[in-house]
């Protein structure tokens, strides 16, 4: 056999075993760091975990390449028995490493419930780069500012790393985990603070407040965003449209009475067709049905043609009981957008409702007589 043939033969060797059993251990181990990429732990046992993972693939690589010139060896030649004993040893390791990395990713992806932002700092000055793995597995040590005595070691992204430094103010992202386990999803530049240093030197920034308001509210800071929502509408009362975008975000998340005035502000502003459909919808949510069908209705004559009006007065009405006046108003709904089923089920369901209240009027009403006499 020719040199050639010989090395065509031995690339045939190395590629199928490559493909089939090494190819596979990689690729398992890839994704599972990839999974821990989505869903952070935070703490010391992962770093501990993770420069292992980065060792198997090292030993699965020479010994991919120690078996092609072991397979002349007989079986039970010691050489041949410690690679086999290795081997197995490693794909245990590395059915450990995936499964558990299975369990981190659905644990994160299932979880439902709104996520938790806490504000830190970046408590190391150099990126730390994780033994066996690529550059741009990196980690960081994050302190907390409502637990500084307890640092937390996290890994950090790539793109978190070219933008973040050493000390710097941050958001961290958490996601509390189907299975109580918390996990880091991003980390941020904390723009509340930075806001907050600039507006010390330059109060008057109104694109400042506006950015540090928006990043407070989409980080669940809802105490200093309204007031900085009020610090900036005092310096720019004509800006309806930010006044709404502040009223949504506290909509968003819950706070329908904080909300109102906000919307308030821009109805007087501005009292245009969307910001009383904004107003009305925020008042139902907060409980006020009667005013929200008052702002509703005044904004009808703005724009009688458009069935967003009437939808709303149909689920406003539906709240308050007065289901003969819901039908009424999804029916004008029908009639300006026919195709609309949410508003054909409301009045299906309304109808179903108003049988049943008179049969149990009627039900009742021979007992009411009785107490009469």
């Amino acid at each position: 056999m020719s040199w050639l043939s010989w090395l065509i033969q031995l690339f045939r060797n190395m590629w199928g075993r490559l493909t089939v059993q090494y190819g596979m251990g990689a690729a398992a181990c890839g994704l599972g760091i990839w999974m821990h990429y989505q869903y952070r732990l935070q703490g010391s046992m992962l770093f501990l975990l993770l420069p292992v993972v980065g060792v198997i693939l090292l030993i699965y690589e020479f010994i991919l390449i120690v078996n092609q010139f072991a397979t002349n060896l007989p079986r039970w030649d010691p050489i041949r028995s410690f690679l086999t004993r290795t081997e197995w040893s490693i794909g245990l390791l590395v059915r450990l490493f995936v499964y558990s990395s299975l369990v981190l990713y659905a644990n994160g992806t299932l979880d439902t419930t709104p996520p938790l932002h806490r504000a830190a700092e970046i408590d190391s000055e150099t990126w730390k780069k994780t033994v066996g793995l690529p550059n741009a597995c990196s980690w960081v040590t994050l302190r907390y500012r409502d637990d500084p005595d307890h640092p937390m070691r996290v890994l950090i992204t790539e793109r978190e790393k070219a933008r973040l430094w050493g000390a710097q103010p941050v958001s961290v992202k958490i996601k509390r985990g189907m299975f109580d386990i918390p996990t880091v999803t991003a980390i941020e530049q904390d723009w509340g603070w930075y806001g907050t240093e600039i507006l010390k030197r330059s109060p008057t920034a109104t694109l400042v407040w506006r950015a540090k308001v928006e990043f407070e509210l989409k980080h669940d800071r809802w105490a200093e965003g309204i007031e900085s929502g009020w610090r900036y509408l005092r310096l720019k009362p004509e800006d309806w449209k930010t006044a709404v975008d502040i009223g949504w975000l506290l909509f968003q998340g819950l706070r329908y009475q904080d909300s109102l005035p906000f919307f308030q502000h821009a109805v007087q502003q501005y009292p245009s067709y969307s910001t009383m459909q904004a107003y009305g919808t925020a008042l139902n949510w907060a409980g006020q049905s009667a005013e929200a069908a008052a702002v509703l209705k005044k904004s009808i004559p703005l724009d009688p043609d458009n069935w967003e009006a009437y939808y709303h007065l149909g689920y406003v009405y539906g709240d308050m009981g007065q289901l003969e006046e819901a039908i009424r108003y999804f029916e004008e709904t029908l009639k300006r957008q026919p195709y609309m089923l949410d508003a054909r089920a409301m009045i299906a369901k309304h109808r179903e409702g108003i049988a049943q209240r008179d049969a149990l009027a009627k039900f009742r009403k021979p007992a009411i007589q009785e107490r009469t006499r």
